[in-house]
């Protein structure tokens, strides 16, 4: 067996890329972040029928659910989504024995541990059996979704996302549970989704056949640094909440929780813009199509995307947290200003590092995130228990530009 790659060596310069090739990344670019725009509208309009219709239950055992099996996700697959995404074809293989006899077996413990768990505890069993269904196969769709994306087959994945989510909107119409519609929609989507793949789906029975535990630990070494990468990606996310959920008041976390929430719902759609660049140089780097992407598309890509929004939502925000939110706390808008102040910092960061990771520098991202980290661990500190929630706020920002002026003057320095 070969030994498990490490780090690609950085790719020459190349010439830029055609304006044919530019008009295409762009627009799988929009394609990729209305998606996600669509299926949090949809998931919105999911939440809030459901709440009309009296499945508090029903949401609760889904939130929790998802929420503690997200974190033994990223426990038990690190990186190897990325490496899935980024990699060599034998290092994609080697995820995909990770995943098949490490990772999906922990998840269904996983479903059976915090199941008994929250059932001792007086959710309802069937709901939390569900939304343990709902987590594996949301699970499952990331391999799946980056299969679509490998191909640069955006539309398709989005189609196939926003109809699953609309599916289950109508089933909840017609009476079905959440979790229960959750489910059955995405077993469907998976379903579909390899059919539509065919030869390149990653759940093809001699794929299947080809695995083995050597290689499944083996894609745990070849993905060491993305594992890092994701892990502070965890952190930076969520260290500041942490602390002031310590600090705060229940009624504030829940103001607060609804802000940091649109955040990084957000920042997601400006990291699915992202991702087609950062496909893109990886199918370059790997010889998969034979053409230039320039860095520089991808930090235009992420100020497109984050400008306008951070400036929308800012100018909006004591109508969004008052009229839309109705959110008890006046300050609420002040803190969704500010976060907005740290969104075009984080989408020219994630740009840069997203470019080293196509390009196969995953060591390289991952000592930029750790440095995000750090910088997000002072601010923190030092900002949190003075001024609560307007000091995450201000945190996230200043470690976000922070950040940026190390990575631009130091780290983006290529060895000579």
């Amino acid at each position: 067996m070969p030994e498990p790659a490490t780090d690609a060596p950085p790719v020459p310069a190349s010439e830029p890329q055609a304006p044919a090739g530019i008009r295409s990344l762009a627009r799988n670019s929009a394609i990729a972040a209305g998606a996600v725009v669509a299926n949090g509208l949809l998931s919105a309009a999911l939440l809030a029928l459901c709440a009309k219709l009296g499945q508090t239950g029903e949401i609760a055992a889904y939130t929790v659910m998802t929420s503690a099996l997200a974190f033994v996700l990223i426990l038990l697959s690190g990186g190897s989504v990325l490496l899935y995404l980024n990699g060599t074809e034998e290092q994609r293989a080697l995820v995909r024995s990770q995943w098949m006899l490490v990772v999906v077996p922990g998840l269904l413990l996983g479903i059976v541990a915090v199941g008994a768990f929250y059932g001792s505890r007086g959710y309802t069993v069937n709901a939390l059996v569900a939304a343990g269904v709902v987590a594996l196969g949301n699970a499952l769709s990331t391999l799946q979704q980056s299969d679509f994306s490998r191909r640069m087959r955006f539309l398709a994945n989005a189609v196939l996302v926003c109809t699953s989510k609309a599916a289950s909107l109508v089933m909840v119409l017609l009476g079905v549970p959440l979790t229960v519609s959750l489910a059955t929609a995405g077993l469907a989507q998976l379903l579909v989704g390899e059919l539509v793949l065919g030869t390149h789906g990653s759940l093809r029975s001699d794929l299947v056949r080809g695995l083995s535990f050597r290689r499944a630990f083996a894609g745990y070494r070849s993905s060491r640094h993305l594992f890092g990468y994701s892990l502070g990606e965890l952190y930076v996310a969520r260290a500041g909440t942490l602390l002031l959920s310590l600090l705060a008041t229940p009624a504030v976390m829940g103001s607060f929780g609804a802000i940091v929430t649109a955040y990084q719902a957000i920042g997601g759609v400006v990291q699915s813009a992202l991702q087609v660049p950062m496909v893109a140089r990886a199918r370059s780097r790997l010889g998969i199509e034979h053409s230039a992407h320039p860095a520089g598309f991808s930090i235009a890509v992420a100020l497109a995307c984050a400008v306008p929004m951070a400036l929308g939502v800012a100018v909006l925000s004591p109508f969004l947290t008052g009229t839309v939110l109705s959110l008890p706390h006046r300050a609420a808008a002040t803190w969704l200003a500010v976060f907005m102040l740290a969104l075009p910092f984080m989408a020219v960061n994630r740009a840069v590092l997203f470019n080293w990771m196509g390009d196969g520098e995953y060591s390289r991202a991952t000592r930029a995130m750790a440095v995000l980290a750090g910088l997000c661990t002072v601010a923190v500190a030092g900002l949190v228990p003075l001024f609560g929630p307007l000091g995450t706020a201000a945190a996230t920002a200043a470690a976000e530009a922070a950040a940026l002026t190390v990575i631009l003057l130091v780290l983006n320095r290529r060895p000579r």
